[in-house]
Order: C-alpha cells, then sequence, then structure tokens
C-alpha cells in the first residue's frame, strides 16, 4: 500500500493547522506529494453576496486571499520540511469536494473537528462524515504533531481484509512499536451460565477463543510483513469500542489504526458503531483504512 500522494484538507483553523503539520511530516517520511486543500462553501458565498452589495467582486476578492494565505503557509511548511507541496481553493459544498479531491490520493489528512461544533453536534462531525464515504485512507488528527509515530495500535477483526489492514499499518508505522488488538466475545456465555454449564467449561471456552486470537494476529502478521511477531498481539474479552479507548490509553498510543466497517452494504455511508465510537473517543490520531474488497 504506497502512499506517494496525499491530500490535507484545511479551514486555518488550529486543528486542520496540526493536520497539515503532520500531513507535511509523512509526505517527507514517505517521500510523498502533498495538496494542501481548502474549501470555500458555496453556501456561505451566495450568503455573503446577500449582505455585502459592494463592492461587486468582494466574494472574488475574498478567494483570492484565501488563496494567497493557504499559498504562503504552504511555502512556509515547504521550506521547512523540504517538500513538495501543492494548492488548492475550490468553491463549492465542503465534504463533496474534499472527497472529490481525495478521490486519487493514497491518504486524505483532516482535523478531528471542522469550524462549527454546533453543526457538528447535530449532524456528525465533518470527519465522521467524510470517513463514512471517503474511498482513500483517512487520517484523522487530534494532536499537534511532536515526532514521528512511534506507538500504533492496530484494532483488528479477523474478518477477510485483516491482511490488508496489517499491511498497511506495517507501511504507515515505519519503526513504529506495533500493536495489535483483537476484542473478543465469547458466544452464548451469559446462556452457557444460566443453562447450568460449569463455571471451569466457561472458562476453557474463553481461553480457547483468547488463543485463537493470538494465533490469527500471528498469522496475519506473517502474511503482511513475513514477521509473525512484528506485532505485539493482545486479545482481550469485551465490548471493541470501549476495549480499543482503553487500550490506546493505557499503551499511550499516538495513533489507532482501524478498519473502516459501515453499518451495512447498502447504507455505506454510515460509519459501523466501533469504527463511529473509536473516532469520537480516542485521543490519539485515527487512521481509517478502507472497507475490505469485495
Amino acid at each position: 500500500m504506497p502512499f506517494d500522494r496525499m491530500v490535507c484538507a484545511t479551514d486555518f483553523s488550529t486543528v486542520t493547522a496540526a493536520a497539515l503539520r503532520r500531513a507535511v511530516m509523512l509526505a517527507g517520511e514517505h517521500k510523498a506529494t502533498l495538496e494542501v486543500l481548502h474549501v470555500v462553501s458555496r453556501e456561505s458565498l451566495d450568503a455573503l453576496r446577500q449582505w455585502v452589495k459592494e463592492p461587486l467582486e468582494f466574494p472574488e476578492q475574498l478567494v483570492r486571499a484565501v488563496r494567497e494565505e493557504l499559498e504562503g503557509c504552504a511555502a512556509d511548511a515547504s521550506r521547512q520540511a523540504g517538500v513538495r507541496i501543492e494548492t488548492r481553493v475550490v468553491v463549492g459544498e465542503v465534504t463533496d469536494s474534499i472527497l472529490e479531491h481525495a478521490s486519487a490520493s493514497d491518504l486524505l489528512v483532516i482535523g478531528a473537528h471542522g469550524t462549527n461544533p454546533l453543526k457538528d453536534l447535530m449532524l456528525g462531525t465533518t470527519a465522521e462524515r467524510l470517513a463514512g464515504r471517503a474511498t482513500p485512507p483517512i487520517l484523522v488528527v487530534r494532536r499537534p504533531p511532536e515526532r514521528a509515530y512511534a506507538r500504533l495500535l492496530v484494532a483488528v477483526d479477523l474478518l477477510p481484509g485483516s491482511e490488508e489492514l496489517f499491511a498497511g499499518a506495517h507501511r504507515f508505522g515505519g519503526n513504529a512499536t506495533l500493536t495489535a488488538l483483537h476484542v473478543y466475545d465469547v458466544p452464548l456465555a451469559g446462556m452457557l451460565a444460566r443453562a447450568g454449564v460449569s463455571a471451569s467449561l466457561i472458562d476453557e471456552h474463553r481461553a480457547r477463543a483468547y488463543q485463537e486470537a493470538l494465533d490469527g494476529i500471528a498469522a496475519l502478521a506473517r502474511r503482511a510483513c513475513g514477521d509473525g511477531g512484528r506485532f505485539l498481539a493482545l486479545a482481550e474479552d469485551g465490548h471493541p469500542a470501549a476495549a480499543i479507548v482503553g487500550r490506546s490509553h493505557a499503551m499511550g498510543a499516538d495513533l489507532v489504526v482501524i478498519r473502516k466497517r459501515s453499518r451495512s452494504l447498502a447504507e455505506g455511508i454510515v460509519l459501523g458503531s466501533v469504527t463511529r465510537h473509536v473516532l469520537a473517543d480516542a485521543a490519539a490520531d485515527v487512521l481509517l483504512l478502507a472497507e475490505p474488497r469485495r
């Protein structure tokens, strides 16, 4: 999985400034081309035309000013990091425009929050809306970057497509410490207990599920990068989203890598509950890889 062309969407807010710094850092690490994109909301421009009647060309002046500011930011970042940076300002619907320009990229980098907290609260965050529809991997940046990612937590469900998840994490992580976590559920454990099955037999059932998870992680690591020990294997019994977020806190992960799962095939724009909760609750940055190929 190459990361040769990256797109970073920015609205000049503090959180997207952190995303831009991370994107520049990653572009340098992967020797990638970086495009920095700002979308001027067409709805906002239309409203501005109603409020500011004179001069008539004021909205166009605003777009030119935004372009100049973006080019200045990119030029500074390019000089400091030695990374080739392209800039683009477009007018349109924000989410659709970002998705259109990121469709041919290998990675879309965004900040965790938009500039309208109330709208985000009502409609879901900009990050969540983009994540539900984006085809390339999407990196949601929460923290101002201080260094390359050092501790990655890879959340794996062991379903088809997990090999690509491991390969992507290995490629993206570079020399970072890689930990793979599978959160399993012992089928019908509560019903077995109520039916009178002994606690020792249920514990054996749980131990088998635990070992199968560790073996599955090692097998995936071997197929993905030829080294079954490259990923530290962890398995926990519990609720997946809570366990992933809790483990990321406990180990001080600076990046959580997770496979995007939609709620249904017919409604791909709606993220699965585990993905949505990890995106909302993790303190670390989150890298969402695309749905498995079917």
